[in-house]
């Protein structure tokens, strides 16, 4: 009889060089460009067995999205409730801050935002598997800090939306327009760090 467990342990594998293949593929190749077999080549793997995974491409991109963003430790492990609020918003602000900057990050954007005048679904695809599920992680967070009387937020929504887009600053602007010649980003530990500062001193409780 066969190892549950090993069995489990080789999918997991699979699944992971599927997922690296169609990272590196859609960021070479653009969302259109890309099919199942060429993942399926790359990744060294069958195309029933990718399919197995993914049912289809669009799938097969979202899961792709959340497999950057956990490589950036932006996952449930990140918001543990137990933690210092200072410590986790200040660790959130650092991985997302570094997810964002990547290289991958902006090849994404810039696929996206090229896929805008297209029939395709790449951005809405994007916007849910990468900012909705952050948001929401971070929302949940927010709520449980609230409930344990650690944070005042009156609008939670509200609230997840500023910090996200407070932590992308002038730095996220200037790398999409190819402007990275390092002086602003110096500075990026100390912005980080005034953004969570001026966060909780809006809503930590009095």
């Amino acid at each position: 009889m066969e190892n549950p467990i090993r069995n489990r342990g080789k999918s997991e594998q699979k699944r992971q060089q599927i997922l690296d293949a169609a990272c590196n593929l859609f960021l070479k190749e653009g969302f259109e460009g890309v099919s199942m077999d060429a993942v399926a080549k790359s990744a060294d793997v069958s195309k029933q067995t990718v399919y197995s995974h993914f049912g289809n491409k669009e799938e097969l991109f979202s899961a792709s999205v959340e497999f950057e963003c956990d490589k950036h430790e932006i996952n449930d492990q990140l918001f543990d409730p137990e933690r210092p609020v200072e410590q986790v918003l200040l660790e959130l602000a650092t991985h997302f801050t570094d997810l964002l900057l990547s290289e991958q990050a902006i090849r994404l954007h810039r696929i996206c935002v090229a896929s805008t005048d297209q029939r395709s679904t790449i951005a809405e695809l994007f916007w849910s598997a990468g900012p909705v599920k952050l948001k929401a992680r971070l929302s949940h967070y927010l709520k449980q800090q609230v409930e344990r009387g650690t944070l005042s937020i009156p609008n939670i929504d509200f609230a997840a939306q500023q910090l996200i887009f407070m932590l992308k600053g002038e730095y996220h602007h200037r790398r999409i327009f190819g402007l990275s010649d390092g002086k602003p980003e110096a500075e990026l530990p100390a912005y980080l760090q005034s953004c969570v500062t001026l966060f909780l001193s809006a809503y930590a409780k009095k």
